[in-house]
């Protein structure tokens, strides 16, 4: 195609000194650079509007890949923290039954060499009766420690029910002249009240 085969046409748009080429062979040149000229009786445009067409599929397909792009890093994401918990989770029961095991043992050494100490005295040696002692005196104050706890522990939840109760009861008497017991022991005032 050389210069002769081009002639330029007034552009009709907002520009007044614009001019557009055009090519007798393809047909009128769409601004955007497109041909009409497409045969078998195409619109002048029909091409760009399929393009635009496969243009929104690729955006369309461009934004569904971001998405899943999205949330598959968003889903590793969780994976990674529940596999870090789970980790974390399983050193710290690894060190729990560790630290437990170490402290039984510390104990089991100090009661068996209190054992050994009590029974040492006795001639010949008898380690039976002071893992009787020990065994009896460990018992023995577990036993009492746990009764101790107990009874104060009541006792503590006893009184702040009895004060709980106590002051519903100061307070009906503020606002209705008597309280509950007063109430029940007076069956007569009810009758009058009515």
């Amino acid at each position: 195609m050389d210069a002769s085969d081009r002639r330029t046409a007034p552009d009709l748009g907002s520009g007044a000194g614009r001019t557009t080429t055009t090519d007798p062979g393809r047909g009128p040149v769409h601004p955007a650079g497109h041909s009409g000229a497409g045969g078998e009786g195409d619109a002048p445009y029909a091409s760009s509007a399929t393009e635009a067409v496969k243009g929104i599929g690729q955006l369309i397909g461009e934004l569904r890949e971001y998405a899943t792009y999205y949330l598959s890093a968003k889903l590793d994401g969780f994976k990674v923290t529940g596999r870090n918990l789970g980790i974390y989770a399983v050193l710290g029961i690894v060190g729990l039954i560790a630290m437990s095991a170490m402290i039984t043992t510390a104990v089991v050494l100090l009661l068996v060499g209190l054992a050994l100490a009590i029974g040492k005295p006795f001639n010949p040696d008898q380690p039976w009766v002071g893992a009787v002692v020990v065994g009896l005196l460990v018992l023995g104050g577990l036993a009492a420690a746990v009764i101790i706890g107990m009874r104060k522990l009541t006792n503590t939840s006893r009184a702040a029910l009895v004060r709980k109760y106590e002051e519903r009861q100061r307070q009906q008497r503020i606002h209705f002249g008597r309280d509950v017991r007063g109430r029940e022991a007076d069956p007569a005032t009810e009758v009058a009240d009515r």
